[in-house]
């Protein structure tokens, strides 16, 4: 896994996320005692079986996602916390409930994926990390047989739906933040890229691109149209411009950026 560096801005975001998740646990858990008159129908525990179904399984893996939610409030860096969440709702929603009833168990297992390949985990050995990422999923998908064979196929056909749904939104969604941050960085002039050139220099760039005339930036600066002139020569041999022209023809629109 590498390190993420997050801004504080981002820092904070991921915290109002963790803050909404406790929220949410907190409610659910209530909900659970009150619905259970407080007793969360243990007595009904017979086996393993009836223990995965029961509501304590349930107040379990919400409990402890709620304890993963305050550890992740404090260290939001830990990026990988909130994949064990999605996987641990994940799991439980496909095991037990089946994606058929709750669909959303298959988003939470694409959200904990997506948390791996930020992390990069996919990074090496990706081929193999691939195949087994998925087949773990419809491995848990195929335990719904034990619903029956239209409980299965319900699951199978949710699951492949939202999966198209999910590539196909990030897709659109990764084209076209790629299209906007190559347009918008390709429009960027950054004269900073340029240590020869000093502050007034960078101005009269920027004025050229105004379309200001050498003789109005000139008496602006306080000197000839000849000075100007020669020291705009140095100026254009720094960038790897010719002239004026060659200056308004290559960056005329861009923003200049200092």
């Amino acid at each position: 896994m590498r390190e993420i560096t997050f801004s504080k801005t981002a820092k904070n975001l991921i915290r109002l996320l963790c803050i909404n998740g406790i929220i949410v646990e907190v409610l659910f858990i209530l909900r659970l005692f009150i619905q259970t008159n407080f007793t969360l129908e243990i007595e009904s525990i017979t086996n393993l079986h009836t223990f995965m179904m029961s509501d304590l399984n349930t107040a379990i893996v919400n409990g402890v996602c709620l304890i993963f939610f305050f550890i992740f409030l404090f260290v939001p860096q830990h990026f990988y916390i909130f994949a064990i969440i999605s996987f641990l709702y994940s799991f439980k929603i496909i095991l037990v409930d089946t994606i058929a009833k709750y669909p959303i168990g298959q988003l939470l297992y694409l959200m904990g994926t997506a948390c791996l390949v930020f992390l990069g985990f996919f990074r090496y050995h990706r081929n193999i990390k691939i195949v087994i990422t998925i087949l773990t999923n419809y491995i848990l998908i195929f335990h719904n047989i034990k619903f029956g064979f239209d409980v299965l196929l319900s699951s199978l056909i949710t699951a492949i739906g939202y999966n198209l749904v999910f590539f196909a939104t990030l897709f659109f969604a990764v084209s076209l933040f790629r299209f906007l941050y190559i347009r918008k960085n390709a429009r960027v002039w950054d004269l900073s890229q340029y240590p020869d050139l000093t502050t007034r220099d960078k101005e009269w760039l920027k004025q050229i691109l105004d379309e200001k005339r050498y003789e109005e930036i000139a008496a602006d600066s306080g000197i000839t149209v000849g000075t100007l002139k020669n020291r705009m020569h140095q100026i254009f041999n720094i960038v790897g411009i010719d002239d004026r022209i060659s200056l308004l023809a290559t960056y005329s629109g861009y923003e200049v950026k200092f």
